[in-house]
């Protein structure tokens, strides 16, 4: 009994957002009967699949003290480029190696431009953000397109009676985490988000590793798109719209500081989870769907304080042992 106690209280120490996601389900499921059904948590799980997808991606580039903001526009980019003519009758792997092609051309144009000029990883993906979608908007002329019923199954297809979207969510999330907490490219990260400085004196290599997280940012990125897309059965001018806020609004809430070198994969789950939870919470209460913005601004804000105030009380920590 004591053991399990003290393995519930070390995990709560740990991700101190799951009971905070917990509260928030008991909530809302004594609110409204429908919310606490297996149908809703299936749809929810649904529902935050291509978030957590995105978000995982974009805890690689946050960790390294940098942030995209050009997510979203990735994802419609690759979603435009699915609904392409050339894709309409080609097999599904073929159509989906492409996409995933697709992203990672994508998140090599964000690295490599960040890593090789010095440039400010927000003025660059502010301006990629919209290359893509300008792109994106080109391709489709802002019109709704159809998907074929082919490549609808990573959206509608369920193995073992979980659903596709899921899987793909939960075997992104393991994988993440294997590669945080397992691999030399995990500690590289944190080691370039914690000292940037200290990396390069060191001899890590800080370029690569910055140009191999954007990657990975892009292709998870694109897979979102293609789960996203499937889902809805369609191409839509709106798709990716502000998601790199939320995208990002998850990866904080998660516990990932916005200076880099502390997060985690977990974290970054439980935050698109809360959001969505939260979001769906929202549809049931009947309110304006305007709401939810005001909901994940006011997170974003509130954690980019904290994570300001925690910056400066640790720097003025460090200044006596420095000048010491």
């Amino acid at each position: 009994m004591s053991s399990a106690y003290q393995w519930c209280a070390r995990a709560l120490r740990r991700q101190p957002l799951l009971p905070v996601w917990l509260v928030l389900v008991l909530a809302l499921s004594g609110l409204y009967d429908e919310f606490g059904t297996g149908a809703n948590f299936r749809n929810i799980a649904v529902q935050a699949s291509p978030l957590i997808i995105a978000a995982v991606g974009a805890t690689f580039v946050i960790m390294t003290g940098g942030i995209d903001l050009s997510v979203g526009s990735m994802l419609f980019l690759a979603a435009a480029i699915e609904s392409g003519r050339a894709f309409v009758s080609a097999p599904a792997g073929m159509v989906f190696a492409a996409i995933a092609v697709t992203g990672l051309l994508m998140g090599l144009v964000n690295g490599v431009a960040i890593a090789l000029t010095r440039v400010p990883a927000l003025i660059v993906t502010l301006a990629s953000m919209q290359v893509f979608r300008g792109a994106g908007g080109h391709i489709t002329g802002q019109q709704n397109i159809d998907l074929p019923a082919h490549l609808r199954g990573i959206g509608t297809g369920s193995l073992l009676g979980v659903p596709a979207p899921v899987l793909l969510a939960a075997v992104t999330a393991l994988g993440g985490v294997l590669v945080f907490g397992r691999t030399v490219f995990g500690r590289y990260l944190q080691a370039i988000g914690s000292n940037r400085a200290a990396a390069l004196n060191a001899g890590l290599p800080v370029r690569a590793v910055t140009i191999g997280a954007y990657a990975l940012a892009g292709v998870l990125a694109a897979l979102a798109s293609l789960t996203q897309t499937a889902r809805l059965g369609a191409v839509q001018p709106s798709i990716g719209d502000g998601y790199e806020l939320t995208v990002i609004t998850a990866v904080v809430l998660g516990g990932t500081s916005l200076f880099g070198g502390r997060g985690s994969i977990t974290g970054t789950v439980l935050g698109a989870l809360v959001l969505t939870t939260a979001q769906t919470g929202l549809v049931f209460s009947g309110a304006s769907p305007y709401v939810f913005d005001i909901v994940r601004g006011g997170v974003l804000l509130v954690a980019v304080i904290a994570a300001g105030i925690r910056w400066r009380t640790l720097a003025q920590a460090l200044r006596p042992a420095a000048a010491s």
